[in-house]
């Protein structure tokens, strides 16, 4: 079976990571899983290093006819069984070229609440609103967690058109850097936190709560990692709260995992998410966890079992999961293990692709009768 993934390629988040850990596993399934990008970027780099077959379109414009022209294009030469797209931009485009080309089925991922994808509001309203008049060309689709497919259902998608397949990542071991010697910070522990500096992902509330925390932890220092439009407005905040001295913008980094890995707690504070990479990435890296329970993220961490939860926009439960987390070591590292095994039983790439290829298998067994007759796969 001949499969196309569709992305717009500029993402270097959740979603790249996602396309990343599938593709090269499909392939293992028997699933002949290619890429198409609208532009290039780390995404197709990443992609074509791991010997995944990537078709890059050229067109970086947000609406763009000569990239409907091309991708229907693309998809009459390929012919796959089946169209998956992934993220606003592909969902619209992929959407329509793959009837143009008369494409059998069309499978859409739907990562995480598609209104919040964008920092700015226009692109926000165009891509939801575009989502959701083209949904009708898309057979089937899947959610990577529970609550999303509950926010689908809502929204008027019937349930037997949706599946559950949660999000994996590689099961590969990584040694953890010494983050005192990569960022030349004094001795004391470490909380990292990893993200596109964007509104949703909430580091204002993170920023608030370092306040209280190097209160009681004065030796404590904070690592952000990731890039995004909010970064000048970020540092300054730090600088406005006087906390400046103790917080690192570490910029983009391909080694996150590495960098969870040395930190003493990993920190997630956003306001939304559907099942979050990065969670999986922090559970694998063996780091204790302390997030907000919005979303997916409860389906993943039990509260006082694989991690602490804290109510969203709260930097003073934050805070204080966050010391709890640094001052009582022996309930921590229960934790961490209890969380390793979730993942290794759940939540690994492996897993992730066998369960995307029975769901391939079901609708191409099926048929668009799927859409009436199917079953909810599951996790």
């Amino acid at each position: 079976m001949k499969v196309l993934h569709i992305n717009g390629g500029g993402d270097t988040g959740g979603g790249k990571s996602h396309l990343l850990a599938l593709l090269p596993e499909l392939c293992k399934h028997g699933t002949e899983a290619e890429l198409a990008v609208f532009s290039d970027g780390l995404l197709a780099e990443e992609a074509a290093a791991l010997r995944v077959s990537v078709h890059c379109l050229g067109v970086k414009h947000m609406m763009s006819l000569t990239l409907l022209r091309r991708l229907r294009r693309l998809l009459l030469t390929l012919k796959p069984d089946i169209v998956h797209t992934h993220g606003g931009r592909a969902n619209f485009y992929g959407r329509l070229a793959a009837r143009l080309a008369g494409i059998p089925l069309v499978v859409t991922t739907v990562h995480s609440h598609i209104d919040l994808d964008y920092a700015a509001l226009l692109p926000n309203l165009w891509f939801s609103s575009v989502d959701k008049l083209t949904r009708p060309l898309a057979d089937h689709f899947i959610a990577v967690s529970h609550e999303l497919r509950t926010t689908l259902i809502r929204q008027g998608i019937a349930g037997e058109r949706i599946s559950v397949v949660h999000n994996g990542i590689p099961d590969v071991s990584v040694l953890p850097l010494k983050l005192q010697d990569v960022f030349g910070l004094t001795p004391g522990p470490v909380l990292c936190a990893v993200g596109r500096l964007v509104p949703v992902k909430r580091f204002d509330i993170l920023l608030r709560s370092m306040q209280s925390v190097l209160a009681r932890v004065p030796e404590c220092k904070l690592v952000i990692v990731g890039d995004g439009p909010l970064e000048a407005e970020l540092k300054h905040m730090a600088a406005e709260l006087n906390i400046s001295r103790a917080v690192v913008f570490a910029g983009y980094r391909r080694n996150a995992r590495a960098i969870m890995a040395g930190a003493d707690v990993f920190v997630l504070s956003s306001d939304m998410e559907g099942l979050p990479i990065v969670l999986l990435e922090a559970l694998a890296a063996k780091v204790p966890i302390v997030a907000t329970a919005v979303g997916g993220i409860p389906e993943i961490i039990v509260p006082q079992t694989t991690g602490l939860l804290v109510p969203p926009r709260d930097p003073d439960k934050l805070a204080d999961a966050i010391v709890l987390s640094l001052l009582n070591s022996e309930a921590s590292a229960l934790r961490v293990e209890a969380g390793h095994a979730w993942f290794s039983a759940h939540a690994t790439a492996h897993v992730m692709a066998a369960k995307t290829a029975a769901v391939y298998a079901q609708l191409k067994q099926k048929g668009r009768s799927f859409l009436l007759h199917g079953q909810d796969e599951g996790c």
